[in-house]
This record gives structure tokens, sequence and C-alpha cells, in this order.
């Protein structure tokens, strides 16, 4: 009976200890794993939403690109034309240098590059194109007029002085442009007249080639 005590009690007090270890260690583990669960589960929320985020911004991107990519196709298939005049009435009177002529009668605009308010065409696209201009003044009236890119002139065309008729003057020019390139026509460097810009024989007409 000594003998079994002296054996068992030793063996049942061994696994009392290891039990209660282990239950010790099974508790802390929880408490750390409860500890950190918040803190896990709002990385990977945060982590989920900026993946979402991320792929919402390079869809937008791509989408972008679709719509501009479409655009340019577009374009590319389709005439870019305009042609513009003055009427009877006068509508701008040039009185110094380097006014730009605005033409207000638009006969034609494909490709949406002219403006009638400004005078100014934009390319639409890049390429080739060409242009032709005229300038038309009163008896014993001249103008001249250049055909500028941007800020650099081109070509000019001269009108006057003829005593007793209208006089015109015309030019043509073919030029490569960059797309969002600005074409127009202004008053020479040196006017010294003030003259009416009236009727069709002032023109602003250009196209797309290639």
């Amino acid at each position: 009976m000594n003998f079994t005590a002296t054996i068992i009690r030793p063996l049942f007090s061994y696994n009392r200890n290891m039990q209660w270890s282990l239950s010790v260690i099974y508790i802390v583990w929880i408490q750390i794993f409860l500890m950190f669960l918040p803190t896990t589960k709002c990385q990977m929320l945060y982590d989920s939403n900026k993946e979402n985020w991320d792929l919402q911004k390079q869809m937008m991107k791509m989408k972008e690109e679709m719509i501009r990519l479409r655009q340019e196709n577009q374009m590319n298939g389709k005439v870019v034309a305009f042609s513009a005049t003055a009427d009877s009435s006068i509508r701008q009177t040039i009185t110094k240098e380097r006014e730009i002529i605005i033409l207000k009668k638009v006969l034609n605009n494909e490709g949406g590059g002219y403006n009638s308010e400004t005078g100014i065409f934009t390319a639409p696209v890049a390429g080739n194109y060409a242009f032709y201009f005229s300038v038309q003044v009163r008896p014993n009236k001249r103008l001249s007029i250049y055909l500028y890119v941007n800020d650099d002139k081109a070509v000019e065309a001269l009108a006057g002085l003829n005593v007793e008729h209208f006089d015109t003057g015309s030019n043509m020019v073919t030029l490569s442009l960059q797309k969002n390139d600005r074409v127009c026509i202004k008053s020479h460097p040196k006017n010294d007249q003030i003259v009416d810009i009236q009727f069709s024989g002032n023109s602003f007409s250009g196209f797309l080639l290639s």
C-alpha cells in the first residue's frame, strides 16, 4: 500500500502539474490571439480595400486610354476640313498690326478644328494639311496678311492698292502639323491702314491631306 502510494502520488502530481502548465500556455495563447485578432482583421480589411482601390484606378486609366484611342481612331478615319469667309456685313475692322482675321461665316467645319469666335484653327490630329487664304480690300486700300502656325509666320498674301476696283490677294501652303498646333491669319506686322473685313473675298480654308 505504501509502495503503491509512493509510485502513484508523484505521477498524479506530475500529471496535474503538466495539465496546469498546458492550461496556462493555452490561456496565454488564446489571450495573445484575441489581442491581435482585431489588428489582423483591420489589416486584412485595409489590404483588401487598397487592392480594390488600386484595381479601380487601373481600370479607370484603361478606360481613359481606350476612350482616347477610340477618339483618335475615329478622327484618323474622318475628314478634317473647314472653310470660313466674311459676309456682306462688316463684322471686323483691322486697325493694328498682328490682328487675327476672324471670319464668322463658317461654310464647313468637319472635325471641329475651326473656331469662328477666335479665327483660329486647332489641328485635331497630327498630319499634313493644306491651307488656302485670301484677303480683299476696297479701292485705294491695302492689306497684307500672314498665315501663322502657332507664333511663327509661314506665308503671306497682299491686296491693294487698286485705285478703281476691289483687289484680292491669296496664297496656299501645305504644312506638317502636330496635334493642337494653331493656325490663323493675321495682319502684317507693319500694317498702317484701317481696313474693313467684308464679303467672301476674305476667306480661310484648310483640310487634312494625310
